[in-house]
């Protein structure tokens, strides 16, 4: 039973669809013959973009006939789509109106964001290995300042700027590292000069 309500359903809602597009066409076909009327360039450019907007803003009284047949296509398409029809196209009518659950997130929770994980603290031999090679870094770096500093001249006061701002950022490393050596070696090395 059923069933046979679902198709005959169907079937109104194709009948409505077909009425509806049978009255755009009758509409369609009024408001061309009456752009034929008034001249042959008024027929062609019906056809373009907005052509039939602008005749029908430009002769009101030769389309009113069209626009009754396609007012009347309106409540039939729409009758269409009310009685089920839209359901032959592919679309699901039925799952429009039904209210899906949707997943909530922890209660303990503010976010969704998934918090970093720390990294791994490495091992005091790693740390000796990677302050080993901070260390040869500085001392190549600390040999290049000692260049730098032998051929800049002293009247030449961009030059000294930056070499100042270099030996600054040179010093902080060196701290830097000294400090780390310090505490993963008690018994550190000599380190290199600084540079002033």
């Amino acid at each position: 039973m059923a069933l046979r309500l679902l198709k005959t359903g169907v079937v109104v809602a194709l009948i409505f669809l077909g009425v509806g597009i049978f009255l755009m066409l009758i509409g369609r076909i009024l408001l061309i013959s009456a752009a034929f009327g008034v001249s042959v360039w008024w027929g062609f450019g019906i056809f373009l973009p907005f052509g039939p907007l602008l005749f029908r803003l430009s002769y009101p009284d030769l389309a009113p006939m069209s626009r009754t047949f396609r007012l009347f296509a309106i409540p039939c398409i729409l009758g269409y789509f009310v009685l089920g029809g839209g359901s032959l196209s592919g679309s699901h009518h039925g799952r429009f109106f039904t209210q899906k659950q949707v997943p909530s997130g922890p209660a303990n929770h503010y976010g969704m964001e998934k918090g970093a994980k720390p990294s791994p603290t490495p091992s005091l031999d790693e740390r000796r290995i990677a302050n080993a090679k901070e260390m040869e870094r500085l001392r190549a770096w600390a040999e290049a300042l000692h260049l730098k500093q032998r051929d800049l001249l002293r009247s030449d006061a961009e030059g000294n700027k930056a070499f100042n701002a270099e030996a600054a950022q040179y010093n902080d490393a060196l701290a830097k590292a000294t400090a780390e050596q310090h505490a993963i070696w008690p018994n550190s090395p000599a380190q290199p000069a600084k540079k002033k």
